[in-house]
């Protein structure tokens, strides 16, 4: 398993990253689709620390504030539809686990 940003690629979701770390060309035709799917780890990392995307912290959220919200944040987020684009849609202790993680 490959983690992004603390997620962890789940197996039988490999396949999904698989496809778009081909189409990103970030894997060959030859690797295995969890091969594939940590390149598309790396590569997403490595963007991330390119284009310098700040933490919650870094745009100075009070860290109290930001971990009393989480609760709300992640039933907000379940909400909006928007995780049920990913290949696994998390659950809402795996989205404030998220969110607890990237803080800082």
């Amino acid at each position: 398993m490959h983690r992004v940003r603390g997620r962890t690629v789940r197996a039988g979701a490999e396949s999904r990253y698989d496809d778009c770390a081909r189409a990103l060309e970030v894997a060959a035709d030859g690797d295995s689709d969890a091969l594939a799917a940590g390149k598309l780890v790396e590569a997403l990392r490595a963007l991330c620390q390119d284009l310098e995307v700040p933490t919650p912290q870094a745009h100075g959220i009070d860290k109290d504030e930001w971990f009393r919200l989480l609760p709300l944040m992640a039933e907000q987020a379940l909400a909006s539809g928007s995780p049920a684009n990913n290949p696994v849609v998390p659950t809402v202790d795996e989205i404030q686990d998220l969110y607890a993680q990237i803080y800082a």
